[in-house]
């Protein structure tokens, strides 16, 4: 699919994934339309479109002259609203997007599903359920299939937006990607990921999972690109976990008795991206391990079944961490 004088519209697009996205996408040669309701003044001065998606004339409107969107302006998370408000704005968003992207005839709907329609938080407390606590997973890696497992009225409100993409898609013909995103880190953040590896149970609640925010823009390029059709949904996740070590023996630790499906990789991801990788060709780009000079040698308490990397290895932490993590990733 062509990129050229193609115009596109990018909601959310003074988020953390959204700034990212328009960036990258305008890089590739679209002509984007940035749109968001929070809109600052230095993001007026420099194009970006003040428009509230609740309110349907104005998500035609931002829609309108366009032939694709990538839309990811929602109450991102559970907790930043009640849950109320995080329901029915952002299903009021996602309605109002999906079907003025059917009126104008638009051949391509990219847009911000969530990880949590997968059951997270796994193994946390009450947010936002009436009387609900967060479960285990079914089993690992979790993969689309883990899907509906809503465990918040946000990740409700993602479940029911994939209903109603599913059946807009059906009735206009129109391909929609959802993207089930991981946790979205810049890299600045990844300073923080060696608080977690004391206890893995800081982080239980979504596998471990993360994803860098410019392999999410990638996700956004990609889907607008891949031959699709009909309403596909998918896991936009990094490669690896936020750990530093094994994510079998995470898994085991924290969440002893989960069915592994089949063998992964040392650092693999928990959140299975296979189904990225099979739609849209996504393969992310990004790691921690980029970043982060620190060691993935087991200690003795954590793992007194595993040898110690190789000697060679030794002599640079940085050298290890990448050598080991890429190894693994080019023979999958």
């Amino acid at each position: 699919m062509t990129t050229q004088a193609r115009r596109v519209c990018v909601t959310g697009a003074t988020g953390k994934a959204g700034r990212t996205a328009v960036r990258d996408l305008r890089e590739q040669g679209y002509d984007v339309v940035a749109t968001d309701v929070a809109v600052s003044p230095a993001d007026l001065a420099s194009g970006v479109l003040a428009a509230d998606l609740t309110d349907y004339g104005q998500a035609t409107e931002v829609l309108r002259g366009t032939s694709g969107v990538v839309h990811l302006a929602n109450i991102p998370a559970p907790g930043r609203a009640t849950p109320a408000v995080t329901f029915n704005d952002n299903v009021s968003m996602n309605f109002n997007v999906f079907h003025a992207a059917a009126a104008l005839g638009l051949d391509r709907v990219v847009w911000a599903s969530s990880e949590t329609t997968l059951g997270l938080p796994f193994g946390g407390g009450r947010e936002q359920v009436p009387g609900g606590e967060g479960a285990a997973p079914r089993y690992a890696p979790v993969d689309e299939d883990h899907f509906p497992y809503p465990g918040t009225t946000y990740a409700l409100s993602k479940v029911t937006s994939e209903t109603i993409a599913a059946h807009i898609s059906q009735w206009s013909g129109i391909p929609f990607v959802g993207l089930r995103i991981s946790n979205i880190m810049e890299p600045h953040d990844y300073e923080r990921f060696p608080s977690f590896w004391p206890d893995p149970r800081s982080r239980k609640w979504n596998l471990w999972g993360y994803v860098d925010v410019r392999d999410v823009a990638l996700a956004c390029r990609l889907g607008l690109e891949a031959e699709v059709t009909g309403s596909q949904n998918v896991i936009i996740a990094a490669a690896d976990t936020v750990m530093n070590r094994p994510s079998r023996d995470v898994l085991d630790e924290v969440f002893p008795g989960v069915r592994m499906t089949r063998e992964i990789g040392e650092f693999d991801t928990l959140l299975a991206i296979d189904g990225a990788r099979r739609v849209l060709g996504y393969e992310p780009k990004h790691s921690w391990r980029d970043h982060i000079e620190q060691s993935l040698s087991i200690t003795s308490q954590a793992a007194p079944h595993r040898r110690r990397p190789p000697s060679r290895y030794s002599t640079s932490r940085r050298i290890f961490c990448r050598a080991s993590f890429c190894a693994r990733r080019k023979s999958s």
